[in-house]
């Protein structure tokens, strides 16, 4: 978690550092560019005899015994035309880029969003469950022989709640169609997963070692010592999870929820 948010903080400070330069070294460029500009423009020329010249004005000339003017029909003065040129003033250079607000919106709105998106990951990593190990992956419970010396000794099923089950005994002498083969892995072995869920309403459902039965505290629903329906509102039996032992370690898969037997299938016989 720590990593990511660093990382992120890195990618936002990056992000806003290339675009302070863009920015300053575009601008630059152009304020460069319109000094130099009026740094080469000629200056206006200073012609001063021209001016008084043209204030004057020049004598008319004479030739053939008339006179220029008069042919014309008009004595008037001849003026000059030799006023200053005027130099255009320079163009400013414009960039052909995005301008600079555009720019700065454009780079807010994908700094907050890879934060945004960052931020959810990171969120989504932290809720969603991790089930390397725990409750919705193949569980290691224990050694065949420790579950079944606690189940004799005390009268009940082996107790796993990170597992969320019970383990049973089990005895395919007792089961000779094969019900419960899917769960004891093909009816090979000696214990039985229940799933600690009661299938009514989904409360808890602890075992009384006095009657030997599962009792739901919420309404009431029994099961026997196998999790088979006896009385309540529970519409079938208790679930449970599939259940294999290699090399004398119990393992259970609590990643498949089988469902359980149907009212009236009661295998075990109570104590």
């Amino acid at each position: 978690m720590t990593t990511l948010l660093l990382t992120l903080a890195g990618v936002t400070a990056l992000l806003l550092a290339t675009g302070y330069w863009t920015i300053r070294r575009r601008y630059t460029a152009a304020a460069v560019a319109g000094i130099g500009a009026r740094a080469g423009a000629p200056l206006p020329a200073c012609d001063l005899g021209g001016q008084l010249m043209a204030a004057v004005g020049t004598p008319p000339k004479t030739g053939g015994g008339a006179t220029g003017s008069a042919a014309g029909g008009s004595g008037g003065p001849v003026t000059g035309g030799g006023g200053p040129a005027k130099t255009p003033a320079p163009k400013r250079k414009t960039g052909g880029g995005p301008t600079r607000r555009s720019f700065l919106r454009t780079a807010w709105l994908a700094v907050t969003g890879i934060s945004l998106a960052g931020f959810g990951g990171a969120s989504l990593g932290f809720l969603w469950p991790n089930l390397a190990g725990g409750f919705g992956s193949e569980l290691d419970v224990d050694d065949e022989s420790t579950i079944l010396d606690y189940i004799r000794s005390e009268r009940s099923p082996f107790p796993y709640p990170a597992g969320r089950m019970w383990i049973t005994t089990y005895d395919p002498a007792l089961d000779p169609e094969g019900v419960y083969a899917e769960v004891t892995d093909g009816g090979t072995a000696p214990l039985m997963a229940l799933y600690q869920r009661c299938v009514h309403l989904g409360c808890r459902v602890p075992f009384n070692v006095g009657p030997q039965r599962f009792q739901c505290p919420c309404h009431g629903s029994n099961y026997t010592f196998w999790g088979e329906y006896l009385l309540g509102p529970a519409p079938r039996g208790l679930d449970r999870f599939p259940l294999r032992i290699q090399d004398g370690r119990v393992l259970v898969n609590t990643a498949q929820v089988v469902t359980g037997p149907s009212r009236g299938t009661v295998l075990y016989e109570e104590a």
